[in-house]
């Protein structure tokens, strides 16, 4: 079983208002990192900076392309966007055999900033586009790793045991929400 989420992924293709976008790119996920706070005081030597649980720092993620179109520059008009990015990633399964995974990303995000790339022959994937992830529903294989939102307060996360844990339920049900 598959349960971790990719640094980087190849040949990604992203899809955009029910049509792909021209070219594969390499996505780079948005990091899953806590906001910490500093706490000092009597018995503590010094500063111990704590993880915040349920609650995510702000999460940007970039697509790196050959060159614009006009899709890609559609996706840069004002207002949220729905994106999804599919991708075969290989790994090792049991005894080292090879292993295809199916990658599947939707995410809701807002343009941040992007570079437009060259057009020349044997050009690198000069041009990058980067998103405001404000939710994101991850699977492999069918799999859901994380289904993150930060406009409907959810957070559910696979942990190191292949559960899925979801983080804010105990405040959720505390509040009566």
């Amino acid at each position: 079983m598959f349960t971790k989420v990719p640094e980087r992924i190849s040949q990604c293709a992203c899809y955009f208002s029910n049509g792909r976008l021209a070219g594969t790119g390499v996505l780079t996920p948005a990091p899953l990192s806590r906001p910490t706070s500093d706490v000092h005081g009597a018995g503590i030597a010094g500063t111990i900076s704590t993880p915040t649980r349920g609650n995510l720092e702000s999460r940007r993620a970039t697509i790196a392309f050959r060159v614009a179109t006009p899709e890609l520059a559609a996706v840069f008009s004002a207002g949220v966007h729905t994106l999804e990015f599919r991708a075969v990633i290989q790994g090792l399964g049991p005894l080292d055999n090879p292993v295809e995974y199916l990658y599947s990303s939707f995410m809701r995000v807002m343009a941040v900033s992007w570079t437009p790339g060259t057009v020349d022959n044997g050009a690198e994937m000069g041009g990058t586009a980067e998103f405001e992830v404000l939710d994101e529903l991850t699977t492999i294989d069918g799999l859901v790793l994380y289904d993150i939102s930060k406009t409907n307060n959810v957070m559910m996360i696979r942990n190191e045991l292949g559960v899925l844990v979801d983080e804010l339920a105990t405040a959720r049900a505390w509040l009566g929400v």
